[in-house]
């Protein structure tokens, strides 16, 4: 298991990882989720299991600058795109997520290993979450919404996100999302038309190297 940084407020309450729903920026609220993994994943691979919410904010400010969304026009305003609205970004895509957080770990004087897999991934995340590497998933499903147990109820998703997974117990599947422990259905996520991308992030040992 590998768990998210704990992100504590002004009140003192801790979080279970980072959330772009705190961010003022409602381009990033739509659209921060990818920055937000990869953010916690470089922090817990150097070891940094919290920090105030003001020191995560500077973070988060710094990572977008690697781990960069895909822009929607020049001026930050709505926009639809196969009938969904956008504000200004369609989120991080899986491809600049990997550059991106290669980028930002070397920025962080550490080189990072990714390793992606897609199928039979229920029998895979065990295997990957007994590492302690943070695991990360990209959640695609456009037309089926899929429930979400998060602390303060449950919501159905339908669309393009990304969490941190933290565990796997029967059919419950355990993520960090929108800064808060939230639980998924293995059953539901094995359904046609959900589509599921998981990318466990490590440090690139000498013997890695050829």
């Amino acid at each position: 298991m590998s768990l998210p940084p704990k992100i504590t407020d002004n009140l003192g309450r801790e979080s279970f990882g980072g959330s772009q729903m705190w961010l003022p920026d409602p381009m990033f609220v739509n659209s921060g989720c990818g920055i937000i993994a990869g953010l916690d994943a470089i922090m817990r691979l150097k070891g940094e299991e919290g920090m105030t919410r003001e020191e995560y904010f500077n973070r988060f400010f710094d990572a977008k600058d690697y781990i960069r969304p895909v822009m929607i026009g020049k001026r930050r305003e709505p926009k639809k795109v196969f009938g969904k609205e956008f504000f200004g970004s369609l989120g991080v895509s899986a491809g600049r997520f990997k550059r991106g957080i290669k980028k930002l770990g070397a920025k962080e004087g550490m080189k990072i290993k990714l390793k992606t897999f897609r199928f039979k991934w229920w029998e895979k995340v065990p295997e990957y979450l007994k590492s302690g590497d943070p695991l990360i998933m990209l959640f695609l499903s456009p037309f089926k919404k899929v429930c979400v147990e998060e602390p303060s109820g449950y919501k159905s998703m339908c669309d393009f996100h990304w969490v941190t997974v933290t565990e796997i117990d029967g059919d419950d599947l355990w993520v960090s999302s929108w800064g808060g422990r939230c639980r998924m259905s293995v059953t539901e996520l094995k359904r046609f038309g959900v589509i599921l991308r998981f990318y466990s992030v490590s440090l690139e040992k000498q013997s890695d190297i050829v």
